[in-house]
């Protein structure tokens, strides 16, 4: 029998949902609308706009307001309300955040409401474009101190099934300390949906991969998960473990499309780490996985 709201290892009080107000808004907030019923969390709805530019010579008079009419708050606000009318989210009563200001600077106000998640969805720039535009979920997974939950472009682009509970979740480790919280989450997660709980760890030498080798990769798995356990005996009873050779990003979205995983859970050092940082989970490894996944990837990062 499902666990109740208050007796869950994991608790989501508010869920924070990182929007652009794009073609990908409408599919990621009812999908968070969903988890907030189900984790009967408080939900936040938050959108970053630029600041207007005004150019030394106007070339058309000013101010520039949006085709609607509106002001760019107004606007944004307007679509807000169309898309919380369209989705039928007044039963949870959304809290709304608009700025007129970066992406950073908003991220530091909503450490004010203190989430307990943030959703978001990305296009998975790649390449030159990504070098030149950048990415708005690795900013905000290397940034903020929360667990971040990213539809990558392979997700967004399939229908999701909205259901109450999920069923497989695939658990990544490098078997580093940045990947300790992240287990927690996967432990919990597993435990309060009664889902099975599939821990991958993948060596990064792919030379490797004879059956010795197997055997000595599934003995580290096994003896770090026992190691790190820390009370969660019950919550990581009946986990699977598994091995795997090659580069960690194709290999763990592998993993997750033939398990056929409903979350994929990574560890990330998060709080303004660089690509240069320990664990291969965070840079372009996780954003690969973002990028190639066709469900759902939580990050979660070290404890500050």
């Amino acid at each position: 029998m499902l666990s109740s709201v208050s007796t869950r290892l994991i608790q989501l009080k508010r869920i924070a949902v990182l929007t652009d107000l794009g073609t990908d808004s409408e599919k990621m907030l009812r999908y968070a609308a969903s988890l907030a019923r189900w984790y009967g969390s408080e939900l936040l709805l938050v959108h970053a706009y630029p600041p207007e530019f005004y150019p030394a010579i106007p070339l058309e008079p000013l101010p520039m307001w949006p085709a609607s009419g509106l002001s760019p708050k107004a606007d944004a606000e307007q679509k807000v309300k169309e898309l919380t009318d369209k989705l039928h989210l007044n039963d949870l009563m959304p809290k709304l955040l608009i700025r007129e200001t970066s992406v950073g600077h908003i991220l530091s106000e909503m450490d004010e409401y203190h989430p307990s998640l943030v959703v978001l969805a990305t296009q998975g720039r790649k390449g030159l474009e990504k070098c030149l535009v950048g990415s708005v979920a690795e900013e905000v997974f290397r940034r903020v101190h929360w667990p971040v939950l990213i539809l990558g472009p392979e997700c967004v682009s399939t229908e999701l099934a909205l259901q109450k509970q999920f069923e497989r979740v695939l658990y990544a480790t490098d078997l580093s300390a940045i990947s300790v919280n992240a287990l927690h989450y996967a432990a919990g997660i597993s435990h309060d949906h009664e889902a099975q709980l599939v821990a991958l760890y993948v060596e990064p030498d792919s030379t490797q991969g004879y059956s010795f080798d197997h055997v000595i990769a599934q003995q580290r798995l096994e003896d770090w998960l026992q190691d790190n356990i820390d009370g969660m005996c019950e919550a990581l009873t009946g986990v699977h473990c598994a091995v795997d050779f090659g580069k960690p990003e194709s290999k763990i979205t592998e993993v997750a499309a033939q398990q056929q995983a409903d979350l994929v859970i990574v560890g990330a050092r998060g709080m303004g780490a660089i690509s240069a940082a320990a664990s291969h989970f965070i840079g372009g490894t996780a954003y690969d996985v973002i990028c190639g996944s066709k469900c759902p990837v939580l990050i979660v990062p070290q404890p500050r």
